[in-house]
């Protein structure tokens, strides 16, 4: 049979071709007639592995040239330019549409990358905040029929209620029994030995995959810490002015990506803690709008996250600010 498609796309498997011949043959039959790798292996008496590896030189010296002529096209350099700024696993840049809720946008990116990173029965680990929020509500039957179980990074119930009361009743979720934070730092210490919160945060620790919200202190009313009632104004006045851009479940970053110093909150959280999060295999931010680009950014300095999902505006605006 490989004889015989070999006489009918006029090519003999023992001519003793070049690899610049083959690397050239190949690359047509895969990018212009459209044969998989096993049918170009087939005609041209090679193994898969072989096809693969001449096409992976073409791209790399350059005979092989890509041109995507598309509206995603700048997206996709985008994203290829933070995952090797940053290190990143994964990344997925949206093209901008003004005339859409951004976070909605959002939430169905990060839902359709949580997809291909969960594996059935895996555990999630999620964070509050509208974004996070708005993803579980497109993850809902993709939960359920997987049988993924979720646990929650932070305490406070009422945040985490908008995308929760969306899943199907059969999707399995372990909640922090506490308040995201205490009234002080003894009492946030308390908390944090009492065996059910004990539990649910080490569950949180050993997750799978987790997925975060990132909140910039230039959102000032609209950022979900302070709606929720979780800081008030004059702290998020007084954070800033000590040189924090934003947060990650609570834990306020500068610029650098290291945790703001001096700041009670810290030590009043019943929520994972960084050194604990870092743990996890594979944490998603999700977060967009250009208010938040110097707080993403800290983000990924941080190395707390080591996948992103943002859109098109927010990543030239965070590759600008290098």
């Amino acid at each position: 049979m490989k004889n015989d498609r070999s006489l009918e796309s006029g090519i003999t498997v023992d001519n003793g071709m070049g690899e610049e011949e083959l690397l050239a043959r190949t690359a047509w039959f895969y990018y212009h007639d459209g044969l998989t790798q096993n049918e170009i292996g087939e005609r041209l008496g090679l193994t898969r592995l072989k096809v693969s590896r001449l096409l992976e030189k073409g791209r790399q010296s350059g005979v092989i040239r890509v041109q995507i002529n598309s509206r995603y096209e700048g997206c996709l350099t985008l994203e290829h330019a933070l995952k090797q700024q940053f290190a990143l696993k994964h990344v997925r840049v949206l093209p901008e549409l003004a005339t859409q809720n951004l976070s909605q946008r959002l939430g169905v990116g990060a839902a359709q990358m949580l997809m291909s990173l969960l594996q059935p029965q895996q555990l999630l680990a999620v964070g509050f905040g509208e974004t996070t929020m708005n993803t579980l509500q497109h993850l809902s039957g993709f939960i359920a029929s997987q049988q993924i179980r979720m646990v929650t990074l932070s305490g406070g119930v009422g945040p985490y209620m908008t995308g929760i009361g969306q899943l199907d009743s059969a999707c399995g979720v372990s909640i922090i029994p506490a308040p995201l934070r205490a009234s002080s730092a003894s009492v946030a210490q308390i908390l944090r030995q009492e065996r059910s919160v004990q539990d649910v945060m080490l569950a949180a620790s050993a997750a799978d995959v987790a997925v975060v919200g990132i909140g910039s202190l230039r959102q000032k009313q609209q950022a979900t810490i302070l709606r929720s009632g979780y800081i008030s104004e004059g702290e998020q006045l007084l954070y800033a002015r000590k040189g924090a851009v934003g947060d990650i479940l609570g834990y306020f970053m500068q610029p650098d990506g290291q945790l703001a110093a001096n700041m009670p909150i810290h030590d009043e959280l019943i929520a994972v803690r960084p050194e604990e999060m870092a743990t996890i295999p594979m944490v998603v931010g999700v977060a967009g709008g250009s208010e938040k680009a110097d707080a993403i950014l800290a983000a990924l300095h941080s190395q707390r996250i080591n996948a992103l999902v943002t859109d098109e505006s927010t990543a030239h605006a965070m590759l600008a600010a290098l």
